[in-house]
């Protein structure tokens, strides 16, 4: 056999360890439900987003990248702080 043909590294692996946990979420009654309540608040919000978009698309569009630029700044912010606090372990 070939090289080429040999299948396997990191994300069969990681594949199949997601399948493995997802099954032991979704064999919970309750988390089965937890998810479907998930799923249908996800669905109504994506329902209210979209007719939104198309009432007046541009003000949609300035409001998420103002919503995108905040978001970008706290990561950004948390990033630095948990920099700060990984760089001063180190030296101490």
């Amino acid at each position: 056999m070939y090289m080429s043909n040999k299948r396997g590294g990191v994300f069969p692996m990681l594949v199949g360890a997601v399948a493995g946990a997802a099954a032991v979420f979704f064999s919970d009654k309750k988390n089965r439900v937890k998810a479907e309540k998930t799923v249908q608040k996800g669905k109504a919000q994506l329902k209210k987003l979209s007719a939104e978009a198309k009432k007046n698309p541009e003000a949609f569009a300035r409001r998420m990248a103002k919503k995108a630029g905040v978001e970008a700044k706290r990561i950004s912010k948390k990033v630095v702080a948990k920099a700060k606090t990984v760089s001063n372990k180190k030296k101490a």
